[in-house]
């Protein structure tokens, strides 16, 4: 059953969001993770991971100035709606099971089709290399892939081999390159776009 309405104002926006977002933005676990829906309180705990500088040599967004601050600018995102209402943006803030700490965030953008037009995520530099990229994203894909959502993409900064890995993984594929497409410490980079598409 398809569930993204179209208006007819001459204009794509997405309908009854609140509906939507009910069966979509929901707390998901695996066996070592909680997926919650990301809150401005997470920003507490959050903050000091985000100082470390090794975590922005592959993403574009900026280092917090502040706890407050980032508090804010998760804090708008809450209601899951894009300012044109357009787009649902969930987001989940993934920690572990076994301490509490947190582990990294996962964002998706879905559009008026059902597809998943920005698949990103970023995991905590004390992290890597202990599975839970794949384990995290996969959980979020499995759900959103009940909810019809049928195709993923996601962008990667040309050279982020970790993050190719983890799309690998998924069962993402290269479609293409795209010049200049992000900003990194002020300079115009290259992406790799990559596509899941769920066959059914």
């Amino acid at each position: 059953m398809q569930v993204w309405v179209l208006s007819n104002l001459g204009t794509d926006v997405i309908e009854n969001f609140e509906e939507k977002i009910k069966t979509l933005d929901l707390h998901l676990e695996t066996d070592r993770l909680h997926i919650k829906p990301l809150k401005a309180s997470d920003a507490v705990v959050a903050f000091p991971k985000l100082q470390d500088d090794g975590l922005y040599r592959w993403i574009s967004m900026s280092k917090p100035k502040s706890v407050d601050s980032l508090a804010a600018d998760w804090y708008r995102i809450e209601s899951r709606i894009s300012p044109d209402r357009k787009e649902i943006w969930l987001a989940w803030f993934v920690t572990s099971k076994s301490d509490h700490s947190p582990v990294g965030s996962i964002d998706v953008a879905i559009d008026v089709d059902g597809v998943a037009v920005n698949f990103g995520y970023y995991f905590f530099v004390n992290e890597w290399g202990k599975g839970y990229g794949t384990e995290a994203t996969s959980a979020v894909i499995h759900h959103l892939q009940k909810h019809q959502i049928k195709k993923f993409i996601a962008t990667v900064t040309v050279g982020n081999t970790a993050s190719v890995a983890v799309l690998k993984k998924l069962g993402f594929e290269f479609n293409r390159t795209i010049p200049k497409n992000d900003t990194l410490n002020g300079v115009l980079v290259d992406d790799d776009e990559y596509v899941l598409l769920t066959l059914r």
